[in-house]
This record gives C-alpha cells, structure tokens and sequence, in this order.
C-alpha cells in the first residue's frame, strides 16, 4: 500500500514538475517582463484602412482594429494569404513604422512550414499589451503515425522593437494559463 502512495506521489509531483518548469526553472510570466502601455493618438500604418465597419489588410483580407496588443506600443496584425499560409507584421503604433522581428513566425513564401520530420505546423502567437513577452505556438498536424501536437516557446522582445529573443527551449507542449 505504501508503494502505491509513494508512486502516486512521485507521478504527480513528476507531472506538475514538467508544466511548471523548463531545464529547471519556472516559466516566464508576462508580469517579469512588464512595459508601460502607450495611451496617445495611435499611427495606424497605411497599409490598414477600415471599410464599412471592418479593417482589412492590403490584401484586402479581414484583419483584428489595429491596437496596442505587444510591448506597450506595437500591434501584432495576423495576416492570412490563402491555406495554410499566415504571415505576421509588428508595427509601431507611436510612430507608425514596421519591424520585420515577427518574420521567422510566418509563412508567407507560399509553402507551409514544416517541422523537421516533415510534418505541417501553423504559428500562433500569445501577446499582451502590456508585455514585451511573446509566446509561440506550434500547432503540428496529426501524420499517418503520429497524433495532433503542441509545442510552444517564449521570447522576448528587444527594447528597439527590432528582433525577438528566446527566453526558453521549444517546450514538447503548450500551457494554457497565458
């Protein structure tokens, strides 16, 4: 009897050890990397024009209202450009210019992006704004062989708005308490 509590104990304390922490440390929080939130006149890029009611990209495709959604002063637009094609664009809502930092997250060369057995996977990102934190989503397609998976990775954003840094290794799942 004592084996059985004694292994439950050690698998549940396994278990909130694997979601909790990565090579031994906590995961990040969005509050460890607070920014104050830009309240001004926002610079909403050209590229955005609202029509009837509903903003659209150049591509005339539906998008979120441009707001502050990252980092106290950018929005984060998520752009579709067909079937399994998703591109991001990081735009300074202070002064109305574009950073290409979000670039490695898209796939907007006509293919989708695959991971490194072959299998298809689509990008969402987690923001706050905020934060400067940002938190990747891989969401990997079901194979032949293999089940639907979540695999996520945080990263943090440069005080220039120019680049975004890894905080963690990919994560083989994904938290939901963002």
């Amino acid at each position: 009897m004592k084996f059985i509590f004694r292994a439950l104990a050690i698998f549940i304390a396994g278990g909130c050890a694997v979601v909790h922490a990565t090579n031994g440390n906590v995961l990040p929080k969005f509050v460890e990397y607070s920014v104050n939130v830009y309240h001004g006149q926002l610079k909403v890029p050209a590229y955005y024009k609202k029509t009837d009611g509903e903003w659209r990209d150049d591509m005339g495709k539906l998008v979120q209202p441009p707001g502050v959604n990252f980092a106290g002063k950018y929005y984060i637009g998520v752009h579709s450009c067909g079937a399994d094609c998703r591109y991001y664009t990081l735009s300074d809502l202070v002064s109305g210019s574009d950073s290409s930092a979000l670039d490695m997250f898209s796939n907007d060369q006509g293919h989708p992006l695959k991971t490194s057995d072959g299998r298809t996977y689509m990008t969402s990102l987690v923001s706050r704004p905020d934060s400067k934190m940002l938190v990747a989503q891989y969401h990997i397609e079901q194979g032949d062989a293999t089940k639907e998976q979540c695999r996520e990775r945080f990263f943090s954003l440069d005080d220039d708005g120019k680049e975004v840094r890894p905080i963690t290794k990919t994560l083989n799942f994904c938290t939901e308490s963002h």
